[in-house]
């Protein structure tokens, strides 16, 4: 696919705002969307709430899925304690920030969040940072509107730091195969502060709303959860003159440092996630199918898809969402169907589509005669080059040093040959290890551990960077306990289903007298310098909290 579009919306119009939610007696919720096209000017649209994960201020319809380059204003920023967001009205927002002023007496209602951050001021709308924490597919937005908590999407448990998510066979069993969407289910259902917040949405829609010759209007609103001092990439635009400083975020590219649950393991199932024994080539689920060719090339916002008809997954924008640790997300067995001698398959999954069609992101219906979609916007962790990060490590050691005043000293050494098969190593070298004592005041030693990455290949002979936290730690001493860290660090515990280059956060966590991680800076951070003060700010942020 080459791009995509939504239906009735004009070639090259550019998604100006997103403004408030209606709906009609009997029918289901719609935004209304402000958009710009030179032959049209400024022009409205409504759109079901399914859309949502597709609506980007400054994106342009038909959107080309292969361009994820964003033009326009881009940079980073920290997230302060929540204490400390100011929640506004558009109405409030600087006149040189103003768009679509031909209706934005309408937009005056909606909620944005003004942000106070280095001498800049950001302003967030409420629906974009609700995107990027929640509305990541058509299923799940749902779920948020309509239901109003996680039951519709699944069912965890855990005992001690192992977790079980099974998905609801409400959502595609595809989603198992996505490492983003596990990373997602897994804040979701195991933190507690990010499900509350994922309800609020439900809680606060049927709150009092105007009424306008018969239709409920509403300003969309919810409880952010805490993500202070968590780093947000943007694209926007700023003020002019004396507003330069003012910044209205349109866009949050990705949002690293997300605050991980405290789990070593997270296995996830599904009700259809079999294999059938007998011709297992046809007979595969929906997890493992390739996609048939099917050339969607615009969205329908009017008619559901047909039930039975199999569900095709687009990428319209590109989002990250990324934990300051991860957990070691995997995908249970999967259930083992044999099929009696002469049996085939069910394939009506694998039925024939026309070259082009227009796919539904509606909720399916057993009238329905579209293809379905869903959305998948995540992107995997895109971070600073894996053999320059203990590169980069130091240099941040370095301006911490500086900036703070703070006593630093470090050493080099090998990481420990354990159960680890030849991942002590590196290109056939000892791989390093960067060991920090930092002390902060008189009585508060931190120490820190980063470790020596590289590029790796995948099973399916892919190239990807290793991804590991750094780790801080308050302990009793400053030779036994990290040296011990680094030998489990290095240890496979295939019984718990722990690896080797993974921290083991129990063993950790019993270890030491205060323990945090610090994810690595994202390359979405285009300047190298601003992704060292960010790096230096988390830091300095986190070892202020241990």
């Amino acid at each position: 696919m080459d791009e995509i579009g939504i239906q009735n919306i004009p070639e090259d119009s550019k998604l100006l705002m997103l403004g408030d939610w209606f709906r009609k007696p009997g029918e289901d919720w719609q935004v209304v969307c402000y958009f710009f096209n030179n032959q049209q000017g400024n022009f409205r649209k409504a759109l079901p709430i399914d859309f949502l994960p597709t609506l980007v201020a400054g994106n342009h319809f038909p959107r080309k899925l292969l361009d994820n380059k964003v033009q326009g204003y881009t940079g980073s920023f920290q997230l302060p304690k929540l204490s400390e967001w100011e929640k506004c009205h558009f109405r409030d927002l600087p006149k040189t920030l103003h768009r679509a002023n031909k209706f934005y007496d309408q937009l005056e209602n909606c909620v944005i969040y003004k942000i106070k951050d280095g001498g800049k001021t950001y302003w967030i709308p409420s629906s974009e940072l609700a995107r990027i924490l929640f509305f990541h597919s058509s299923e799940v937005t749902r779920a948020a509107v309509y239901q109003g908590n996680i039951l519709q999407l699944g069912k965890a448990t855990h005992t001690d730091w192992i977790g079980e998510i099974e998905l609801s066979e409400n959502l595609p069993a595809r989603y198992l195969n996505s490492l983003q969407f596990r990373k997602f289910f897994t804040w979701l259902f195991f933190v507690p502060d990010a499900e509350q917040s994922f309800n609020s949405i439900f809680s606060l829609l049927n709150r009092p709303s105007i009424a306008i010759d018969g239709t409920k209007r509403w300003s969309f609103d919810f409880l952010p959860p805490d993500i202070s001092s968590c780093i947000i990439n943007y694209a926007g635009f700023t003020g002019t003159d004396l507003e330069k400083n003012q910044i209205f975020v349109r866009e949050i590219r990705s949002i690293s440092g997300v605050c991980a649950p405290a789990l070593e393991t997270v296995y996830f199932s599904h009700p259809d996630d079999d294999i059938s024994l007998q011709n297992d080539v046809e007979g595969k689920n929906n997890s493992g199918l390739q996609q048939s060719p099917v050339h969607i090339k615009a969205l329908t916002s009017s008619g559901s898809s047909a039930s039975h008809k199999r569900r095709h997954f687009i990428k319209v924008n590109s989002t990250g969402f990324n934990f300051d640790i991860d957990p070691d997300m995997r995908r249970s067995p999967r259930h083992i169907k044999g099929l009696p001698s002469g049996i085939q398959p069910n394939l009506d999954e694998l039925e024939e589509q026309p070259a082009e069609e227009l796919a539904s992101l509606l909720e399916r219906s057993d009238h329905g005669v579209g293809v379905r979609a869903d959305v998948d916007n995540f992107d995997p962790p895109d971070l600073i080059s894996a053999p320059e990060k203990i590169l980069f490590f130091q240099k941040m050691l370095q301006k911490l040093e500086a900036d703070k005043g703070w006593s630093i000293q470090f050493q080099l050494g090998d990481v420990p040959q354990k159960q680890c098969r030849s991942l002590h190593l590196i290109d056939g070298r000892p791989r390093r290890y960067c060991h920090v004592v930092l002390e902060r005041d008189d009585s508060t030693t931190i120490q820190i551990l980063e470790i020596e990455l590289t590029i790796r290949k995948t099973k399916k002979e892919q190239q990807e960077y290793e991804s590991l936290s750094t780790f801080f730690f308050r302990a009793n001493d400053e030779t036994a306990t990290y040296q011990n860290i680094l030998d489990e660090l290095m240890t496979c515990y295939l019984d718990d289903g722990l690896n080797a280059m993974s921290w083991k956060r129990k063993y950790n966590s019993k270890h030491t007298i205060k323990c945090a991680y610090l994810g690595h800076p994202d390359s979405n951070v285009e300047n190298e310098n601003d992704a060292l003060e960010s790096w230096v700010s988390r830091a300095a942020t986190l070892i202020k909290s241990l």
